[in-house]
């Protein structure tokens, strides 16, 4: 899964559509005044700070109202702000529908939104109360809590090549995020509400999956990853934003931060890890406070060396957490653009990315070998071959299939397969081809290593007449299976004998350690079918949707996030990390590779 996606919309759906106007901002003298909170007394002091909304344009350049406690440099938005903010943000990748209202009592604020969801920012005790997390947080666009597969197939003209057949939901906990425990302070002032901007973006921004806020303290920058690099290191040019954000030679990279900002900055890292991160169980962490701070495992992340910060965190993310999908995507402002890859160098990406990288290359030189000419569909014998390395989605291509006539089947070619599902439809159309010689069907899933779940359901539906995909939520609890059909022939009917599914076919996927995300999550849902058989070796495991969070000190990483992709057996769920076990190993990998070795193997199988 390449991205934790906004709920409804797909990344690739989220950059195509164009920014919106931002709410625009007088630009005021700074001002201050005082307030007390429980046993704290603020000084608050209010600047206008430029604003960028994903992406460098200028007219989006305004100025935007936040707020510092006490001379602190840690930034804050008034909720009024951070609503309007938030909206905006929504609006721009594609969520138009949202609209939240506000009500204040006392200490509490309500927003509620225009699905009746609500979540309660208790401004004593510093929490943030959700009756219902994933319905907080879910498109109106959505048929169930959650589905990790964009609804926009479903139109109102039509529905095309993917298509919400059925779903089982149960509903989890009500969800109380504590900031206070964290030493992170909400605050108010009459009828003015105060939040943290990087609090916001833990808990908000990164619940929609709509990116981060980066604050270089001259300038608020909401970054989507894949929108604007920033930094380009191959050749040491920065983008329009990237100059805002690192300066217009990297000349912000002073290699400090305050004491104030790391402190703070640590606090909230802990906070939206134990918040968000959803192999806590899995690592044996009960608290990254306790990782941290508690357990002297000589993550320093104190002081104000910029470079020290960001170098611990990295030595957290690649020693502790480890898991492949958890990443360090982009330095800090201060450390500079190219120190992330200084920290590549000396210390690697942790033994499982590491591992992974140099088994994947160790598989490709052995494909070269054995198969150089391999193609995407290949026919040897009886047997078909379809192989493809990462599960893509090319949503204007394959709505450019469909022909002038909505109800009546296109056939597809070789020369419009752009993406995996234009592939798996090609494929499909030619096994099930009159006169075909096709007995067995291999989808070759050796060097996958994941992508778009949206391709992933429609190359399982393609393969069993439905996909059915469960995710559980590991903050929240829930629990929920969705079941998919897809078009093969793009005429808008969903018709199961259109599938490889009751052809008498012998079907299989071809599986190594190297097979992650959702080149596990496939040969997972496969391996609960009897009309299927892995072949190869254990898959590699990976089964959160990934989810993108910065620090308030200004890095960009990724974790596992909270929504688990899972399979449903007996009623119970079962996240797919562990991978999947063969039905039928081969224990020397160039077999993988040779289809003339691996052709007579499976036909001896059949």
């Amino acid at each position: 899964m390449k991205k934790r996606r906004i709920l409804g919309l797909g990344l690739a759906a989220c950059l195509a559509i164009n920014s919106l106007a931002a709410p625009v901002y007088a630009a005021n003298d700074t001002t201050t005044a005082v307030t007390e909170t429980a046993s704290k007394s603020y000084k608050i002091t209010k600047r206008n700070i430029p604003t960028y909304f994903y992406e460098y344009k200028s007219e989006d350049n305004k100025k935007l109202p936040l707020y510092y406690m006490n001379d602190s440099d840690v930034p804050y938005f008034e909720i009024t702000d951070m609503v309007s903010v938030f909206e905006t943000l929504l609006k721009q990748c594609g969520r138009t529908e949202l609209k939240v209202k506000i009500e204040k009592d006392g200490n509490k604020i309500t927003l509620t939104r225009e699905n009746d969801y609500f979540v309660i920012l208790d401004f004593d005790k510093d929490t943030v109360f959700f009756w219902d997390y994933d319905g907080f947080f879910t498109s109106s666009m959505t048929k169930t809590l959650l589905d990790l597969v964009m609804p926009v197939y479903d139109t109102q003209d039509f529905t095309f090549m993917l298509k919400t057949l059925s779903s089982t939901e149960r509903t989890g906990n009500t969800v109380t995020l504590d900031a206070g425990s964290y030493d992170i302070d909400f605050v108010r002032k009459g009828d003015k509400y105060y939040i943290p901007v990087q609090t916001f973006s833990d808990v908000f921004l990164a619940g929609f999956g709509a990116g981060v806020t980066l604050y270089n303290t001259r300038s608020l920058i909401f970054y989507l990853e894949g929108m604007d690099p920033l930094y380009d290191h191959d050749t040491g040019k920065y983008t329009k934003l990237g100059k805002v954000y690192y300066g217009k030679n990297g000349e912000y990279a002073t290699g400090k931060v305050s004491k104030t900002m790391s402190e703070f900055s640590l606090n909230e890292f802990c906070f939206a890890m134990d918040s968000l991160y959803g192999l806590k169980e899995e690592h044996n962490i009960t608290s990254f406070k306790e990782v941290i701070i508690q357990r002297q495992t000589g993550y320093n992340m104190f002081g104000t060396n910029a470079k020290k910060i960001d170098r611990e965190l990295w030595k957290l993310m690649y020693e502790n957490v480890d898991d492949i999908h958890s990443r360090y995507v982009a330095s800090s402002y201060a450390s500079g653009a190219d120190y992330k890859w200084k920290l590549n160098d000396k210390y690697g990406q942790g033994y499982a990315r590491d591992f992974i990288f140099a088994f994947d290359e160790e598989l490709r030189e052995l494909r070269k070998k054995y198969n150089p000419d391999i193609k995407i569909y290949e026919e040897h014998g009886d047997t078909a071959y379809i192989t493809f390395d990462n599960f893509t989605l090319d949503i204007v291509n394959v709505f450019g299939l469909f022909g002038e006539e909505p109800d009546k089947p296109v056939p597809v070619t070789l020369d419009k397969v752009n993406d995996t599902v234009s592939l798996i439809a090609y494929s499909v159309q030619q096994i099930l081809r009159k006169d075909s010689p096709i007995k067995n069907v291999v989808l070759d899933l050796s060097i996958n290593g994941g992508g778009a779940v949206d391709a992933a359901a429609y190359t399982i539906a393609a393969f069993l007449g439905r996909a059915s995909l469960s995710v559980e939520n590991n903050l929240s609890g829930s629990l929920i299976t969705n079941d998919y059909m897809c078009d093969i022939n793009f005429d808008t009917k969903f018709d199961k004998n259109e599938t490889l599914a009751g052809h008498g076919l012998n079907l299989y996927c071809l599986t190594t350690k190297a097979s992650f995300s959702c080149g596990n999550l496939v040969p997972c849902v496969f391996k609960e079918d009897p009309h299927i058989s892995i072949i190869g070796q254990k898959s590699g495991g990976g089964a959160c949707v990934i989810s993108t969070i910065s620090t308030a000190t200004g890095t960009v990483i990724d974790i596992s996030g909270n929504n688990r992709l899972s399979y449903m057996k007996n009623g119970s769920f079962y996240n797919v990390d562990q991978g999947a076990e063969p039905d039928f190993a081969i224990s020397k990998y160039e077999h993988l590779f040779d289809r003339e070795w691996l052709t007579k193997y499976i036909d001896d199988l059949a």
